[in-house]
């Protein structure tokens, strides 16, 4: 079983590098045999369809979203363990942490992105990579959270804000630019929300 669950992660992983480089139109079980370095026709074993091939792929990265989601709720709880009170700087610094988490991941946003352009008709795999998914479930109580410490607003309008800004910077710094000042970018938008 757990050699199974091995070659599952080697063909996901070589499928994101497969999509991150050449796009998702070069997205085949060969490809994949051929990327992974395994016997011809172990992808299909794994993966029958080109759905399913998609589909474990998209798992991977939802998989992957939802640790670095939870990691940064647990670095919340024990960075301010105590602390009712985080300042807009400190949540700025916090959040750019995970941006650099995730954009440092370039293969796993790059193949997100193209996947997310390229699946309008597998909506159920498409609501996995979106606002609609468990992750970014998860992403906004961590983000309502985190805006309440810092006594800021939390309202559904500024947590939704605060997660669009979030995503189009690891958007910019994964395909645009890797040298912008996420945190300074960041506190700009927090110091803008703060009550008067």
């Amino acid at each position: 079983m757990r050699r199974c669950i091995g070659r599952r992660e080697t063909i996901a992983d070589s499928g994101i590098r497969i999509i991150a480089r050449d796009g998702v139109r070069a997205l085949t079980h060969r490809a994949v045999d051929r990327e992974a370095r395994i016997p011809q026709g172990s992808t299909s074993y794994h993966a029958k369809t080109r759905a399913a091939l998609m589909e474990l792929i998209v798992d991977a990265l939802t998989a992957r979203s939802k640790a670095d989601a939870d990691e940064l709720a647990a670095a919340l709880d024990t960075t301010f363990e105590g602390e009712r009170h985080l300042d807009s700087d400190q949540l700025a610094a916090l959040i750019a942490g995970l941006i650099e988490t995730l954009a440092a991941r370039r293969d796993d946003m790059r193949a997100r992105y193209a996947l997310m352009l390229e699946l309008d008709d597998a909506s159920h795999l498409r609501r996995q990579l979106t606002n609609q998914s468990e992750v970014h479930t998860v992403t906004r109580q961590v983000a309502a959270s985190a805006l309440t410490r810092a006594g800021l607003p939390n309202s559904n309008a500024r947590v939704e804000e605060l997660l669009a800004l979030t995503d189009s910077l690891v958007f910019y710094r994964t395909a645009v630019n890797e040298t912008v000042s996420l945190r300074s970018v960041l506190a700009a938008f927090l110091r803008g929300t703060t009550p008067p």
